[in-house]
């Protein structure tokens, strides 16, 4: 069974969603109990005000600390180097960094469903295991340096495995990428009609098409705005979503939009929507492209 073919086994293993969705719940309670400040933090820790992902960025701090310890244990095995200190200060630095990096990833999943939700869970638990084995590697290192080592090397392969589950969840499952990515070679870039003015309510989102392209459009008073109907986070449609003033929210995982810049206002999005420019002639609404 090939690596790729072992993640999509764990992604459908229904048995997982005990333990992945009142773990998900929990978290995702534990903000809401913050009031704004737990907003604030949930915003942070997604990467949304960077408008990138930041559990990405914040794993290779912990993992480029463990690659360094791993070579420098095995140059301590080949006899270079006899204390090993820069090896156990290695190890520690990846432990302080995976605290960080746990709490951003562990803020990511909690807005992920199905397949994610249960790849995302035991990334998750066999990360936890590799970060317990190297507190105990480096608990050992003082006692009985060649046990420490080894636990060292079990620790850095469930490191390497969980890094490719991890992988996965990007290349596979497509999280943390932005939905909308390649929508600028289907988007119209000229004008084009994709609904009759009439058929556009006051502060409904109405979805509509732009050369099958889905968009959502927004009547509030004199102006109406026109955005990629994709959630930036997970594909959901903003068409079904809530207004709330001049944003909106979308209705699968909570992200919320600006509807004047796009801007992300609430993750766990952290990519802006995609505008078009608006105009109406002759009773329709026409949309085009929006160009940066």
């Amino acid at each position: 069974m090939g690596a790729e073919q072992i993640a999509r086994t764990i992604g459908e293993q229904q048995w997982l969603d005990g333990i992945a969705t009142p773990l998900q719940e929990a978290v995702r309670k534990l903000f809401e109990s913050g009031g704004r400040a737990g907003r604030e933090a949930k915003n942070f820790l997604h990467g949304s005000a960077l408008g990138h992902p930041l559990h990405p960025a914040l794993i290779e701090i912990p993992l480029g600390a463990w690659t360094l310890a791993a070579i420098f244990d095995a140059i301590e095995v080949a006899g270079g180097d006899e204390n090993g200190a820069i090896a156990d200060k290695a190890i520690a630095v990846g432990l302080i960094a995976a605290a960080g990096a746990a709490a951003s990833g562990l803020t990511d999943w909690s807005e992920t469903d199905a397949a994610a939700k249960r790849i995302g869970i035991t990334h998750g638990l066999m990360n936890v295991t590799a970060t317990g084995l190297y507190a105990l590697s480096l608990m050992l290192r003082k006692r009985s340096r060649q046990k420490a080592i080894g636990v060292s090397i079990i620790a850095y392969t469930v490191a390497m495995s969980a890094g490719f589950l991890g992988g996965h969840l990007t290349y596979g499952e497509q999280i943390g990428v932005d939905h909308t990515a390649t929508a600028d070679k289907e988007e119209p870039e000229n004008f084009t009609p994709v609904l009759a003015s009439s058929k556009l309510a006051e502060n409904k989102p109405t979805k509509a098409s732009a050369n099958g392209v889905a968009i959502v459009l927004v009547r509030r008073g004199d102006t109406t705005f026109a955005l990629r109907d994709t959630c930036t986070h997970l594909g959901g449609p903003l068409s079904e979503g809530k207004l709330e003033g001049d944003s909106i929210r979308c209705p699968w995982h909570g992200s919320r939009f600006c509807l004047q810049d796009g801007s992300v206002l609430d993750g766990p999005a952290v990519f802006p929507e995609r505008l078009f420019d608006v105009r109406e002639r002759d009773g329709q609404i026409e949309v085009r492209a929006r160009k940066e």
